[in-house]
């Protein structure tokens, strides 16, 4: 099961940290994942300013909202990532808000 821990720093300062696996399908071939990961490469893609860290068991991406844009992409990703988890595969994802 992937953990998901979205922790809201500051004001402009939020960070995401995902750790696991889904284990939803044959490693390589998990769609649970893909769809995290494509979430997340796209979001760090266009933020102005980032942070990732990424050592092949935990990932995590420090947004530094910057304007509108980023925290466009913030809150979207956070919306997915939180959809993901509620509606579409529960027993795959746990989203955790550490406030």
């Amino acid at each position: 099961m992937i953990q998901i821990v979205v922790k809201q720093i500051r004001t402009n300062k939020i960070r995401i940290s995902l750790s696991g696996h889904a284990m939803s399908g044959v490693y390589g071939h998990d769609i649970v994942c893909a769809a995290i990961s494509v979430l997340l490469d796209h979001t760090a893609t266009h933020l102005s300013k980032k942070k990732e860290i990424d050592n092949g068991v935990t990932y995590q991406l420090t947004a530094y909202i910057q304007n509108k844009i980023d925290k466009a992409f913030v809150d979207a990703l956070i919306d997915e990532l939180t959809e993901l988890a509620v509606t579409n595969y529960p027993k795959y994802l746990v989203m955790l808000k550490d406030e």
